[in-house]
Formats: C-alpha cells, structure tokens, sequence
C-alpha cells in the first residue's frame, strides 16, 4: 500500500495530537506540583509587601489635596491591593510553568533535543 506525503503528514499530525492529549490526561501531577510552587510564591510575595508596609511607611505616603501635609494608605486597604495582586500574581505562575511544560513537551515529541553524534 502506498502512501502520499500528504497522507503520511496527517496521520503524523494525528498521531501528535493523540499523543498530546495522552500527555495531557496524565499530567495531574505536574498541574499539582506547579499549582504548589505557584501558591507558595504568592505566599512570599504577600508576605513581603505586608512587612513593606511597616518598613517603608514613606513608600505609601501621598499628599493631602489642597494641603502640603502627607497622608498614608490604610493598611487594610493595602492589604486588599495586596491579596488581590496575590491572587493574580498564583494564577500567572501557575499558567506559565502549564504552558512552558507544554511547549517543552511538544519540542521533545517533535525531536529537538535529538542528539545527532
């Protein structure tokens, strides 16, 4: 039986794309363990910017309006600015070590880290 280039190429793509959502089903643990990391730097990061508010009282002071005197943001409202950068900061993370997995995985189904010695 013979076959075109034009078959051979989409029962190639096929194959890739079955083997990708193989590789995707068993990748639970990977989610899990970037899900992890991801919440323990956002844990960091919420850590920081709260001890910042304490050490660097200057770093939040602004001008009264119509005044030459400073005023400070209130920590609670810090606090939610801080939760909420959090919260966003875990969701980028978590997305980005999915995603550079993802394109990883596809270079080593594609064979670019083939060593040819």
């Amino acid at each position: 039986m013979k076959i075109t280039k034009r078959q051979l190429r989409r029962i190639i793509k096929e194959e890739k794309a079955k083997l990708l959502r193989e590789s995707v089903a068993d990748m639970r643990h990977f989610e899990e363990a970037a899900d992890k990391c991801a919440e323990r730097m956002s844990d960091l990061f919420y850590n920081d910017m709260m001890k910042l508010y304490d050490e660097e009282p200057d770093a939040f002071a602004r001008p009264v309006p119509g005044s030459e005197a400073m005023t400070r943001t209130e920590k609670g409202v810090w606090e939610q600015q801080v939760v909420y950068a959090s919260q966003e900061l875990e969701t980028s993370i978590s997305f980005a070590i999915a995603q550079a997995i993802e394109e990883i995985e596809m270079k080593l189904h594609d064979g670019q880290y083939h060593d040819d010695r």
